[in-house]
């Protein structure tokens, strides 16, 4: 048994009796704390030994079902058999304003290859025109056509100007059912891989 003393401005500190104990109990016992807040224990109480962490990641199963928002969606198994034939379309609102003064992001992800293509955007109601640049580019430097379009239901999508030009190119244009992001979840994945990546440049 150990008696520890905890460091604070309160008159009388409060005493501790402990023992030693492993790392999965004292994570759960202290509230399931993060490993950061674990390795300033030992400087902040007094007698307190240094709790050692292993070098691979210890996962909790109580603290990964808290994060969960809902329940996981159903992979969809359907996908587009040619190239071009199923484009994802989704907006990324960068977290800080970049030097060229762009601050939102549209990503294009093709459904058959995977392929990847981001454009910068000042302002998000010029989605539209980038939508239709990269569109005319593909068209013209392709042996492809572009099949079906698959967004969620921003207003940025539902344009005048793009729904036009979509109905002109013969394209079909899909929207998420509001409020279900998963049917739109291969172009929300890559938004936070890409947001992930860039963050840790």
């Amino acid at each position: 048994m150990r008696t520890c003393i905890i460091k604070n401005n309160v008159p009388n500190p409060v005493s501790l009796v402990t023992r030693h104990l492993d790392y999965e109990t004292i994570h759960c016992q202290l509230g399931h704390i993060s490993d950061k807040a674990m390795r300033h224990i030992s400087n902040n109480v007094e007698g307190a030994e240094k709790i050692c962490l292993s070098n691979k990641k210890h996962v909790c199963c109580s603290c990964a079902l808290r994060k969960l928002h809902q329940h996981s969606f159903p992979e969809n198994p359907k996908h587009s058999s040619e190239t071009l034939g199923l484009i994802y379309l989704d907006l990324l609102k960068l977290p800080t304003l970049l030097y060229s003064k762009y601050k939102w992001v549209i990503i294009f992800l093709d459904d058959y290859s995977f392929y990847c293509r981001v454009t910068f955007l000042h302002k998000k109601s010029d989605a539209a025109k980038a939508i239709k640049a990269v569109f005319w580019l593909w068209l013209n430097t392709t042996f492809h056509s572009i099949k079906r379009l698959h967004t969620n239901n921003r207003r940025e999508y539902m344009t005048s100007e793009l729904q036009f030009f979509l109905c002109e190119q013969k394209i079909v244009h899909k929207t998420s059912t509001p409020y279900v992001h998963q049917q739109n979840g291969q172009a929300e994945q890559l938004n936070q891989t890409l947001l992930e990546k860039t963050q840790s440049i």
